[in-house]
């Protein structure tokens, strides 16, 4: 049976979130082609839309890993939605993404993992956050 990995991307800037998602897509390709592993993204660009199915129970909060942006849009932010996602019991690894580095230093009490800065390595360095966390979570290593 394939072990299942569930990433989610909520990026409000098309875009980025596209380069994000293959990137990611991209990192974990090593592990997929050993045929044990699943990837299942989930990607929006609209955080409010994807609030409101969490909290309809149209979506579960069942992620490995969550890689999110710090502003988003019509007044949310990351704060709001990882609060959301730990009241559904998500125990997600989560990549907290901004523009700007004082993002870090001013909301250092979220509860993420990682901070990246965006810029044009952000996305390589999302992708090997995920594959450190796929090799300590299952114990299996790209250079085996």
């Amino acid at each position: 049976m394939k072990n299942k990995i569930n990433v989610l991307v909520i990026e409000d800037n098309e875009y980025y979130s596209n380069l994000l998602a293959n990137a990611i897509q991209n990192s974990l390709n090593p592990f997929l082609e050993r045929g044990d592993f699943q990837l299942v993204l989930h990607t929006f660009t609209n955080a409010a839309e994807y609030i409101r199915k969490v909290e309809s129970g149209k979506i579960k909060c069942d992620y490995n890993a969550v890689f999110i942006d710090y502003f988003l849009g019509e007044g949310i932010n990351a704060d709001y939605v990882v609060d959301t996602l730990k009241k559904q019991s998500c125990d997600a690894m989560i990549v907290l993404l901004s523009q700007s580095k004082e993002v870090k230093e001013k909301y250092d009490f979220l509860n993420y993992n990682y901070f990246v800065v965006k810029d044009r390595f952000a996305p390589s360095l999302c992708g090997l956050y995920l594959q450190q966390y796929i090799e300590d979570k299952y114990s299996v290593y790209l250079d085996q």
